[in-house]
């Protein structure tokens, strides 16, 4: 259900973010100009490298390893806090060189994205942190990470879209 909601929410800002940019003559809008490439691209990195330790902590605790599950599951953490650490980066970034929410529509739907998706990303830490404490306990524990874990991967999914369709393309 979560995933289902998620995906609705990100498909419908999309679906905005193409309707307005295929009607757009020019783009990035006069007076925008492209974000760097930088910042986002190391976020892309740090959240793929993030959900690669995710699948790891899953497959440590579908070998019952769970000392090697919850190191891998602190790897998963800390990456997620250094992708929010650059997001917030990039925001000040973007602040530094006066684009703002109200600096048109481009920035809007930058700030807007990156904040939502950023949002997802503090519950996904939520649910990682939780998972942590959980571990202590085997009784349903490869399927509370295979949830947490599924919930992860859209995270970087969405990010891979987001980075293609606004820094990139």
């Amino acid at each position: 259900m979560v995933l289902i909601s998620g995906g609705m929410l990100f498909t419908t800002l999309f679906m905005g973010y193409a309707v307005y940019r295929s009607s757009a003559i020019v783009w990035p809008p006069v007076g925008a100009s492209k974000v760097a490439l930088g910042l986002p691209t190391l976020a892309t990195f740090t959240i793929l490298i993030s959900s690669w330790f995710c699948y790891l902590t899953r497959k440590a605790v579908k070998d019952a390893n769970i000392t090697k599950a919850k190191m891998e599951l602190n790897v998963t953490f800390s990456l997620g806090l250094v992708f929010m650490l650059i997001q917030s980066l990039l925001w000040y970034k973007l602040r530094a060189s006066g684009v703002y929410t109200h600096s048109g529509i481009f920035a809007s739907i930058l700030y807007a994205f990156t904040w939502i998706h950023a949002a997802h990303v503090f519950l996904g830490l939520v649910a990682l942190g939780w998972l942590r404490l959980v571990m202590k306990s085997s009784e349903g524990i490869l399927q509370k990470t295979i949830n947490v874990e599924r919930f992860w991967h859209f995270l970087a999914v969405i990010w891979i879209i987001m980075f293609l369709t606004l820094f990139v393309l």
